[in-house]
């Protein structure tokens, strides 16, 4: 039988009291550890290879709002760009989950932040800058969440990541995003695509000018506004070819709401 998401969680938690050093286990093997420790099995090359095979991935505020984040679901850490990316994943869209720990419940664990604070902790994880496995938050970086197919939630999910429009790749049809439409609004941060000249203006894979990977938004398109890095934010936005996708624009396109 499949542990369930407590029991993972509690098995993390007693792996971040008991000192393991990185070098040991590092953060996809923390997590491996964990589920074996409580009778189930669990086996992948890394973060990334973890993340593709999800029951069930999404945003922290997807899983928040769909009440999926658990103890024992999976974090992971999406990096903006893919310099980093092992070869084997490049392409493929989902772009890179550097990093994963484990949520394991409000204030499951006190653990020492970089500083020697002491801090309550909702996560566990291997941090490499730390050197051993530790208590962390969901302030740390966090972006995703996933849930294994190797971990019993109680609950029913369809198989396979459900959410790919946040993480950078085509969502399968026009109206696919959840709430996301031409017109119609889904989220607080809103923004309208202005050019000088009426033409469409470019969805960059990463938030810089030299990148050739790009898709076309029209003018006039009302996008959804995540963040702010620099001259450039990252939106989601129905591309010219009807799929909608969470890349980077230049914020001098963007006339906010």
């Amino acid at each position: 039988m499949k542990p369930t998401g407590k029991m993972a969680a509690a098995a993390a938690v007693t792996l971040a009291q008991s000192y393991h050093s990185y070098q040991e286990l590092d953060c996809q093997a923390l997590i491996e550890q964990a589920v074996r420790n409580v009778g189930g099995q669990m086996d992948y090359r890394g973060s990334n290879d973890m993340a593709r095979n999800a029951a069930w991935l999404g945003t922290i505020e997807n899983a928040q709002a769909e009440g999926k984040l658990v103890p024992g679901a999976l974090l992971f850490i999406h990096e903006d760009d893919e310099s980093g990316l092992p070869a084997r994943y490049q392409g493929d869209g989902f772009g890179d989950f550097s990093h994963v720990g484990i949520y394991v419940g409000e204030n499951a664990l006190t653990d020492t932040d970089k500083n020697g604070q002491r801090r309550e902790c909702d996560v566990v994880h291997s941090s490499q800058s730390m050197g051993r496995i530790c208590g962390s938050t969901l302030k740390n970086g966090w972006t995703h969440v996933g849930w294994a197919q190797e971990i019993d939630y109680g609950a029913e999910v369809s198989p396979g990541v459900t959410l790919g429009a946040e993480i950078g790749q085509e969502d399968g049809g026009e109206n696919a995003a959840v709430g996301l439409t031409a017109g119609t609004p889904a989220a607080p941060a809103y923004a309208t695509v202005r050019t000088p000249d009426g033409g469409p203006v470019k969805l960059r894979k990463s938030a810089s000018k030299a990148e050739n990977v790009y898709w076309l938004v029209n003018h006039g398109a009302r996008v959804q506004v995540e963040r702010r890095k620099g001259d450039w934010a990252l939106v989601t936005a129905i591309c010219t070819d009807g799929h909608t996708r969470r890349a980077w624009m230049m914020s001098a396109y963007l006339a906010e709401e």
